[in-house]
Order: C-alpha cells, then sequence, then structure tokens
C-alpha cells in the first residue's frame, strides 16, 4: 500500500538545497586552491606598499586563507546539507504516519465485520459445534 506524496514544494527546496550545497563545497575548494596559489604572489604585490608588514603575512598567508575558506566552506556545506536531509526526513516521516493510519483504519475496519457476531455465538473452532 502506498500513499499520494504530498507537499512537492518542500521536496524541491530540500533537493535545492542539498544541490546548492555541493555548488558550495566545490567553489570553497576551488576558491581555498586559488587562495593558496594566489597567496604567495599577493605578498609579493603588497610589499612594496606595505614594506616590513608584508614580510610578516610571508607565503603562508595564502595557506592559511585557502585553510580558513576551506573550513567555512564545509561548515556551510555541512549545514545546507543537513537542512535538505532534515526536509526530506521530517517529509518520510508524515509520509510514513499517514501510511501507518491507513493501515490502521483498513484493519480497524476488517475487524468490525467480526465484532458484529456476538461473543460465543459462532462457537470454537469452525469444526466443533457450540455446546451449551
Amino acid at each position: 500500500m502506498t500513499v499520494p506524496k504530498r507537499f512537492g514544494v518542500l521536496r524541491f527546496f530540500g533537493t535545492l538545497l542539498k544541490v546548492i550545497a555541493w555548488i558550495v563545497l566545490v567553489l570553497s575548494i576551488l576558491a581555498a586552491i586559488g587562495a593558496a596559489v594566489a597567496g604567495g604572489s599577493l605578498v609579493d604585490t603588497l610589499t612594496p606598499a606595505l614594506g616590513n608588514s608584508a614580510g610578516l603575512i610571508g607565503s603562508g598567508g595564502g595557506i592559511l586563507a585557502g585553510l580558513f575558506i576551506l573550513i567555512l566552506g564545509l561548515i556551510y556545506f555541512l549545514v545546507l546539507y543537513v537542512s535538505g536531509e532534515s526536509i526530506h526526513l521530517q517529509l518520510a516521516v508524515e509520509e510514513n504516519t499517514r501510511l501507518t493510519a491507513a493501515l490502521l483504519l483498513q484493519m480497524h475496519r476488517e475487524g468490525q465485520g467480526d465484532a458484529a457476531v456476538p461473543y460465543g455465538a459462532g462457537g470454537g473452532f469452525v469444526n466443533e459445534p457450540y455446546e451449551n
């Protein structure tokens, strides 16, 4: 037995959040690589303007910026992906609840046919007659 799927807009947004999460992850990885590569050339560019301060940044500044971007990208990825999965989880719980309610109602209706016979009137087993 299946129940019809409801809340199509929520399903769409749950899937959209998961797709956006993957896009954010890929872009953050690319940005982290770009920051790490551009970090060394940025220090060379800023050295005349900043003087000795640029030496403090060093070539490790680009790597640190890349790691920072990567960590933030992972956090955003997790938040977006978990949000999408949470929507799908809630929809699955709602669908399973409706299915359970429908099955219980069906079982109740099938049981009503047996409850119409008074207790003791039908006897025990089929081939055992009711004895007084």
